[in-house]
């Protein structure tokens, strides 16, 4: 349970706590409209999320990811900015936290930020080996000078990889779709994923430990059945599809590769590519061609309304890269990870300045 305090001035604005989670109708259609704000800085070309699509997500947050939000307000009582912090309960990565800020256009540089900082970082933990990673888009500049400010280093590139599924071409994914490699086979999983397939998911998600990190902080994640039916009851409360496809060996039963699409009909242009890996002693027999092609014929059978299917690549991660420059996914803006150890940003925080 998230502790609510008085809300704290800066000058004008005010800091206030919130619980997202069971925030009412009212709160969340505020925050909403924040979030589209924001959105139309970062992605233009997406149409606003809706109410019933964004309620959907703060409301069925999984359990073992903890969120703690705040508001920032002007005098007048606008939403001007939010800030969050995400502490992930593993047995691994205790150290890590997920943060965000955001500020409207309109209002930044008048100490908003990082009184929003501040309050991240306190909310952050007492540990001193804690450290804060942000994301950042090449289309708002000024969350990279904030990051830079503050003393924050550029752990990770990448960008974010579109592919138009009206322009794909479906002679070179059929042939693809077609490799059938020898001594493997394809399993689909759609619902919540069953007991007798369980360690076989947890095998797939825990090679993705093997993509390029760069610099960061983050060390292997080790992924629990507690997790992924917490994880699936989430999906479900969210309302969004999923279809996760795995590659077998047939001989022992293992897992081999795997792929895995997100899809929200209340977001019915837009489909999102999780993760796909293979396992490192089963590469080189174009299982991840196998795998991409086949969930991509089934994406166009099952979710006829998407145009458009998205998915961040680290910029040093050339196998997987080249598959999907080959399947047509295009560069749409460039992303970095920043992170910053809790001993600079509450250093940063303390100062007397709040530009």
């Amino acid at each position: 349970m998230i502790p609510i305090a008085m809300a704290i001035s800066t000058k004008t604005y005010s800091i206030e706590p919130v619980d997202l989670s069971t925030a009412d109708d009212d709160l969340i259609r505020e925050v909403a409209a924040l979030h589209n704000a924001m959105a139309s800085e970062r992605v233009p070309e997406d149409p606003p999320l809706s109410f019933e699509a964004f309620a959907s997500r703060v409301r069925n947050r999984p359990a073992m990811v903890v969120i703690r939000d705040w508001l920032a307000r002007s005098a007048e009582g606008e939403l001007v900015g939010r800030g969050l912090v995400v502490r992930f309960e593993a047995d691994t990565n205790q150290h890590l936290r997920e943060a965000g800020i955001d500020v409207l256009p309109a209002h930044r540089r008048k100490g908003i930020g990082k009184q929003l900082l501040r309050e991240v970082v306190a909310g952050a933990g007492d540990a001193d080996d804690i450290v804060l990673s942000f994301f950042t888009s090449d289309r708002v500049p000024a969350a990279a000078a904030f990051l830079e400010r503050i003393g924050a280093k550029t752990a990770l590139t990448m960008h974010t990889n579109q592919l138009d599924l009206g322009a794909l071409d479906r002679a070179m994914v059929s042939g693809w779709a077609a490799i059938r490699t020898e001594g493997y086979r394809l399993e689909w999983i759609d619902g919540d994923v069953p007991e007798d397939r369980m360690q076989n998911v947890i095998v797939a998600y825990d090679t993705m430990n093997t993509a390029p990190r760069g610099d960061s902080a983050m060390q292997d994640w080790n992924t629990s059945p507690e997790q992924i039916r917490e994880f699936d009851r989430s999906r479900r409360g969210m309302g969004r599809e999923r279809r996760l496809l795995l590659a077998i060996h047939e001989v022992t039963g293992d897992t081999a590769g795997y792929t895995e699409l997100f899809y929200d009909p209340k977001i019915p242009h837009l489909i999102w590519q999780s993760g796909t890996a293979v396992v490192p002693s089963h590469r080189g027999h174009g299982l991840g061609k196998w795998l991409k092609a086949a969930m991509l014929e089934r994406a166009l059978r099952d979710w006829p309304k998407g145009r458009l299917i998205r998915t961040g690549n680290a910029d040093s991660n050339g196998p997987m890269l080249a598959i999907n420059t080959r399947l047509g996914f295009k560069p749409s803006w460039a992303e970095s990870i920043w992170e910053v150890g809790i001993a600079d940003a509450r250093r940063y925080v303390a100062e007397g300045s709040l530009s």
